[in-house]
């Protein structure tokens, strides 16, 4: 495909505006890909510029294809998105915090020493 690293970054913006499952994601994904390279194949001198304008902007694309999903599907996704979010932010702070509270109690602890024996050493 044309200069396939541009590509890789039209895909890689493409991918991050699509906010819905993996399930759906990746077919989508495929197609575009495949969209691509039959209009390189059609036009072999086309140049990066002329399949991202065939495609269309990734932020319109990605919201045209968001628009074809269920609602339903979507909002359960978003839903266990944020639940993840919070689990993963409340399991982060009790980390925190317990290793803020056994280094404070290392800190206090007085270590018991205690001496059972007195040697002399001689010159």
């Amino acid at each position: 495909m044309a200069n396939s690293e541009a590509m890789t970054s039209y895909f890689h913006r493409l991918n991050g505006f699509l906010d819905c499952p993996r399930a759906l994601r990746r077919p989508f994904l495929r197609r575009t890909r495949q969209m691509a390279e039959d209009f390189v194949q059609e036009k072999p001198n086309a140049g990066v510029e002329d399949v991202a304008d065939y495609l269309g902007d990734p932020r319109e694309l990605a919201q045209g294809f968001l628009e074809t999903l269920d609602p339903e599907v979507l909002e359960r996704y978003h839903k266990r998105k944020k639940f993840l979010r919070r689990g993963l932010i409340v399991l982060m702070a009790a980390v925190i915090l317990y290793l803020g509270i056994w280094v404070y109690d290392l800190w206090s602890r007085s270590l018991p020493v205690e001496v059972t024996r007195t040697i002399y050493v001689d010159d």
